[in-house]
């Protein structure tokens, strides 16, 4: 507290700039021997320090030099992690009256500034350079600093496309080696995050276009099931299409490496499942999309399968089993599901072979321990980022009074206030219920509107012509919801004056049969889910219909274990490169898939929305001439 109240006092008296006393004037030398003073500070880190004596160089100089002075106390109070105060500055200096360099670097710092809070903002901040780069020679790396702000920008919103565009004219403005290949990895993560169908609508520039060699090089490396030999091939050919494109030829190698290592695959795959006992239907779904993967599989010739029924059996006996596949020759292991039988693996030392669990536990740091699941978690916080990418700032919540609930809640929550969003209204409702009026309303906040309206009546003695009203600082609501609960819910925010609300839900309201008749209800509702329960395009469709009969058993929430069988299978040869490109995708039928910290196999799912009572999947869409893409709304 102490600390707190410190740094807001020497704030007050940076800003308050001499305004109680008379500035004092001094010498020439005296001024340069603080500037250098000033200089010295900022270049030991030591920002706050430099705040105040560029502060008092600033009064104690006359235009046009104070503004230079005001400039570099914004710089200060900006590293200082004061960027509402150097804002403040910044938007009092004209940048007109300010020498040619510090024009641009006006303009750089302004963006910078709000690029976290508003990237937007930036953008229309640097719509153009404020001064061309003739006029400044030599000073390549502020117009390179130019195109890194607009890049990130653009990569905050969610625009890979254009992400990568600017990172292709900053490399105009860059010299040294190094820094040339940290900036191609940029372009490389951004164009990767684009899906293989936006990579090739988005190719509308024939060769030798850099962009469009880019985007065709990030294609060939999403197909993972191209041979080296193939991918040889497709490289040859596309330097013959692409002669003097910029890609270093290290990136060339690295596909090429790539592939090698894709194609190089365990022969022995072991299945820890639970295949009796009451985990036994989810087991079961799990072993029939495992094996409907691996019967499609090329290179099955190559690969042995076994499964080993793992029960109730926990503690030392999971162990047991897992000791017993390894002596048997399983060179992988896939499994177990149930949680605690996770955490058993989560908590050795060392596994002899890479293994990838199928739900979450704790952190583990065994570096051959991958853990993936389908959490309820990550679906609320993908409902975030979707709102926020959407311009949303302030949500309500709306979830079970259970466990779930709970979860869900903190996993929003959490993520949405990372972003800056703002949790304005949470409300409860219980599983069983079918009346939802008193959760809604204290979402909404109608009660208060009710009791002022009671108490009009009750002053004027009298019956009052009255409309109750909701609050109406909600941007959208966070919902989530068995299909049943969601079917009442949608009708009745909309008799409570919240037809105008966005409701963004999880897939526990879809359970991926459709079902137009009771589905009109939930019209509107926006919803993340996988793509295989929303029949999305992909290359494993021919799988589904082969092995339809199969998979009739496995309806409701068990078709999401199919689909999580059928990715962990193809995940098997994939994991290393994933894990040592954190940028990486693989479009699987569960999600788009990545790896992050600690091992974990993350989604990011498509969306739907119900129209007239169908979910309809939201395609990506783009503009006319392709230069942006985004979702539907």
């Amino acid at each position: 507290m102490q600390k707190i109240l410190t740094i807001t006092t020497l704030l007050l008296l940076l800003l308050a700039g001499g305004c109680g006393t008379q500035p004092s004037r001094h010498g020439g030398g005296f001024s340069d021997e603080k500037a250098a003073d000033a200089a010295e500070a900022m270049h030991d880190g030591d920002f706050t320090h430099a705040a105040r004596l560029y502060n008092e160089l600033a009064n104690d100089s006359q235009l046009p030099q104070q503004y230079e002075y005001r400039y570099l106390e914004a710089v200060a109070l900006f590293r200082a992690g004061f960027p509402q105060h150097a804002g403040q500055i910044l938007e009092a200096i004209p940048s007109t009256a300010l020498p040619t360099e510090l024009q641009l670097k006006h303009q750089l710092l302004s963006a910078e500034i709000v690029l976290k809070r508003d990237p937007d903002l930036t953008l229309s901040l640097l719509l153009n350079p404020a001064v061309d780069a003739g006029q400044l020679p030599g000073r390549d790396d502020l117009f390179a600093r130019y195109h890194l702000l607009r890049a990130r920008a653009f990569a905050r919103l969610g625009n890979h496309l254009e992400t990568a565009r600017e990172y292709l004219l900053r490399e105009f403005y860059l010299t040294e080696t190094p820094a040339i290949e940290a900036n191609q990895l940029s372009i490389w993560q951004a164009l990767s995050l684009l899906t293989p169908q936006a990579l090739e609508q988005l190719r509308v520039a024939p060769p030798p276009d850099a962009l469009s060699g880019w985007m065709e090089l990030i294609a060939i490396s999403k197909d993972y099931t191209l041979s080296p030999a193939t991918v040889s091939q497709k490289l040859t050919a596309w330097r013959q299409r692409y002669i003097a494109h910029p890609a270093s030829e290290q990136i060339l190698i690295m596909l090429l490496d790539r592939s090698k290592e894709l194609a190089s695959r365990p022969a022995n795959i072991a299945l820890l499942l639970p295949l009796s006992g009451r985990y036994a239907r989810a087991g079961t779904a799990l072993q029939d999309g495992i094996l409907a993967a691996y019967y499609s599989d090329t290179q099955r010739g190559q690969i042995t399968l076994r499964s080993y029924d793992i029960g109730e059996t926990e503690g030392e006996q999971i162990l047991a089993t897992y000791r017993q596949a390894v002596d048997e020759g399983a060179e992988f292991i896939i499994g177990p599901l149930e949680k605690s039988a996770v955490a058993t693996l989560a908590q050795q030392s060392d596994l002899p072979v890479p293994t990838l669990a199928l739900n979450y536990a704790e952190e583990s740091d065994n570096d051959q321990l991958y853990q993936y699941s389908l959490a309820p978690e990550d679906e609320a916080r993908e409902v975030a980022e979707r709102a926020w990418h959407s311009g949303y700032m302030q949500a309500a919540v709306l979830v079970p009074d259970n466990s779930l609930g709970e979860r869900l809640s903190l996993a929003f929550n959490q993520r949405w206030q990372e972003l800056g969003g703002v949790t304005v209204s949470e409300s409860r409702y219980l599983n069983d219920q079918n009346d939802f009026s008193t959760p809604i309303k204290l979402l909404l906040n109608i009660n208060d509107s009710e009791l002022r309206e009671r108490r009009v009546r009750q002053l004027l003695g009298e019956k009052v012509e009255f409309s109750p009203r909701r609050r109406q600082d909600i941007d959208f609501v966070f919902l989530a919801a068995s299909p049943r609960q969601a079917r009442l819910i949608r009708p009745q925010m909309k008799f409570h004056h919240a037809s105008d609300l966005p409701l963004l839900a999880t897939s526990h309201l879809y359970d991926g049969k459709p079902n137009r008749a009771q589905d009109r209800d939930m019209d509107e509702i926006l919803f993340c889910d996988m793509p295989w329960t929303l029949n999305a395009a992909s290359s494993r469709q021919a799988l589904k219909e082969q092995h339809r009969d199969e998979f009739k058993p496995h309806a409701g929430q068990l078709q999401r274990l199919l689909a999580m069988g059928i990715d962990a299978y193809q995940l098997v040869p994939l994991l290393p490169m994933l894990e040592g490109h954190p940028y990486e995708r693989y479009r699987g039928e569960t999600g788009q898939l990545h790896i992050t910290e600690g091992r974990r196999v993350n989604r990011n799912l498509q969306w739907a929305r119900f129209e007239r009572g169908i979910a309809q999947l939201q395609q990506e869409s783009f503009t006319d001439d392709g230069s942006i893409w985004q979702y539907k709304p």
